[in-house]
């Protein structure tokens, strides 16, 4: 649900807002028994649980009450006393009677540590039909089904705790409407043998339900898999190789009140006919919020279509202005080739982060929207035609630790296009909407055949953004290349390399750019700094936000330039392979 506002009668300096920046990393923090946070939905709704990430939750548990109030003054008490599990630093869901109320006030008793109260994100959700039970009771039946009558018949009955499991064999589907699990209890759907339950006929529809999981299914049927009006649905470790005969969008997520789906561990594949392998709409006014895209495995979409074959599609141009919280991670891309965004992100407030995209056409893009975060991710290109990087339009973007390799696409398709506008900061929903204050850092490009474009495309070039601490490698054309002149653009901190017949493309003050090799080695299929490079050490002020690099070694003292940081730390992240995500990865 979307909050209005958050206060609290106490912090130490950690504000209540970072409860809502969708970042874990940052908290509100008050000491003393008592100490309170209140969160504001601006008008009376239906809630029904919380979700609430506790700052070092995977060390001690937290004490604490839910309160909820129509005024902000008499408040209701919804659970008393509950205790974090203490063992996850990730949102733990927390459910009660469904209630109207404008605020809901969380009121800290301290932890196991000490009597402080530290919370990292909180999500209010809405009504899920719970009784209150926050996932401690369920049937804990196990339900075995061996044809479509009794699947049909067990989804008619789920109720929470229930775990359905198919025999090997094919299978007809249909709707299930209204059944809610818990946190604790979900209702779990899931083949006996992974893979060998087939759905070879129906259509699933997940309708006004909650806390559902399917898992270990092979679909083969021709209809589209909806989540409508529902969440925390889960897609795990299926295999998803629709029969098309036309335009099918293979799963979507729809409807009022959508939120906290997740979509992960799953193989999508051979996808030769219009539609999105993954689809994230709402309602007529509101994507759907807080959905997770991670571990899934995407290969073999095409021919290239002039558009609506996109792998992932989140958000839509009706639908830009409102706020997504969307998380795509994780995921490798290998040979998706339908559309020219591989990913359209369409709305706000969404990240694309840490996944590869391998031998694929196109680009990643923020089509319309603000505040989209694009770190951690490798695109590689291996020489393949036609393939991008990042594309972006709209408001205060930020994108770093990326790197760029062995792409050959231009204009549209370059390794970084920030691109010009056809509407300024208003106009048709549909268009293109200028670049305000994007913010390029700690990136590293290498042999593309274009790499940071500047106003490729349209009349309004980007305004009042920064490219800085970035690594430009390459042989051939302008390395920084202003198509169109931005309007006050910053540039510090990066190293430029041109070799061949390339250049560096633009005139900045000294500094800003330097023309130095940056004695990169291949290490795979990356390059990284080596030693003695002048990389190192040498970045600006602009990266004070960049705590890691592209590997996930931490950032420390000053920063180097590029997506790489010389460490001898542990590595934490790598370009994916096949091995690293879909049904059979840990």
């Amino acid at each position: 649900m979307t909050v209005t506002g958050v206060s609290a009668g106490a912090d130490d300096g950690n504000v209540p807002a970072n409860t809502l920046d969708n970042d874990l990393s940052t908290r509100w923090s008050a000491e003393g028994d008592g100490a309170w946070i209140r969160y504001d939905l601006g008008s009376a709704q239906t809630i029904g649980s919380v979700s609430i990430a506790w700052h070092k939750g995977d060390t001690r548990k937290d004490t604490f009450d839910v309160q909820l109030s129509n005024d902000g003054s008499s408040w209701t008490t919804a659970l008393a006393r509950k205790t974090s599990n203490g063992t996850t630093l990730q949102p733990q869901n927390y459910d009660f009677a469904d209630t109207s109320a404008r605020y809901l006030r969380i009121v800290g008793h301290g932890n196991t540590t000490n009597d402080w109260t530290s919370i990292t994100e909180t999500t209010v959700n809405g009504p899920d039909g719970g009784d209150g039970d926050d996932g401690d009771q369920g049937s804990g039946r196990t339900v075995r089904v061996a044809d479509s009558d009794q699947l049909r018949s067990a989804f008619g009955d789920a109720r929470a705790g229930d775990r359905i499991v198919l025999a090997d064999g094919q299978y007809t589907i249909g709707k299930m409407t209204g059944r809610n699990g818990t946190a604790g209890q979900p209702i779990t759907v899931v083949a006996e043998h992974r893979g060998q339950a087939v759905i070879d006929d129906g259509q699933l529809e997940v309708k006004d339900s909650s806390y559902v999981t399917f898992e270990g299914l092979k679909w083969r049927n021709s209809d589209t898999l909806k989540l409508t009006g529902s969440n925390h649905v889960r897609l795990t470790r299926n295999h998803f190789r629709l029969t098309e005969e036309s335009s099918l969008k293979w799963v979507i997520i729809q409807g009022a009140n959508s939120h906290h789906n997740r979509i992960d561990h799953n193989l999508f594949e051979e996808k030769h006919q219009l539609g999105n392998f993954i689809t994230v709409d709402g309602s007529e006014t509101q994507q759907s919020q807080h959905d997770l895209i991670d571990h899934n495995h995407f290969r073999n979409i095409g021919p290239r279509a002039e558009n609506e074959m996109e792998a992932i599609r989140v958000g839509w141009s009706g639908i830009s202005q409102s706020n997504g919280f969307t998380v795509v991670e994780s995921n490798l891309f290998e040979n998706c080739d339908g559309d020219p965004e591989i990913v359209s992100v369409k709305s706000n407030d969404n990240i694309v982060r840490y996944n590869t995209f391998r031998t694929s056409q196109g680009v990643l893009s923020q089509r319309h929207g603000n505040r989209g975060a694009f770190y951690g991710n490798f695109f590689l290109g291996e020489g393949k035609a036609g393939t991008g990087g990042i594309r972006i339009y709209g408001q205060d973007h930020t994108i770093y630790n990326n790197y760029f390799g062995g792409l050959t696409g231009t204009g549209f398709d370059a390794a970084l296009q920030i691109d010009g506008g056809d509407v300024d900061t208003s106009g048709a929903l549909s268009a293109h909407w200028r670049v305000y204050r994007a913010t390029v850092v700690n990136n590293t490009f290498v042999n593309n055949v274009s790499n940071i474009e500047v106003g490729a495309n349209y009349k309004l070039p980007p305004v009042d953004s920064t490219i800085a601490n970035n690594v430009v490698t390459g042989s051939q054309g302008k390395l920084f290349n202003e198509v169109k002149k931005p309007v006050n653009m910053s540039y510090a901190g990066n190293i430029a390399w041109p070799t061949g017949s390339a250049a560096v493309g633009v005139t900045v003050p000294s500094g800003a750019i330097k023309v130095i090799d940056p004695l990169l080695a291949p290490d795979g299929p990356v390059h990284r700094i080596g030693a003695g490079s002048p990389a190192i050490d040498t970045g600006t002020d602009s990266s004070a936000f960049v705590t890691d690099d592209m590997d996930g070694q931490p950032r420390a003292g000053v920063v180097d330039v590029g997506a790489d940081e010389r460490s001898s730390s542990a590595v934490t992240r790598a370009p994916l392979g096949a091995t690293d995500v879909g049904p059979s990865a840990p």
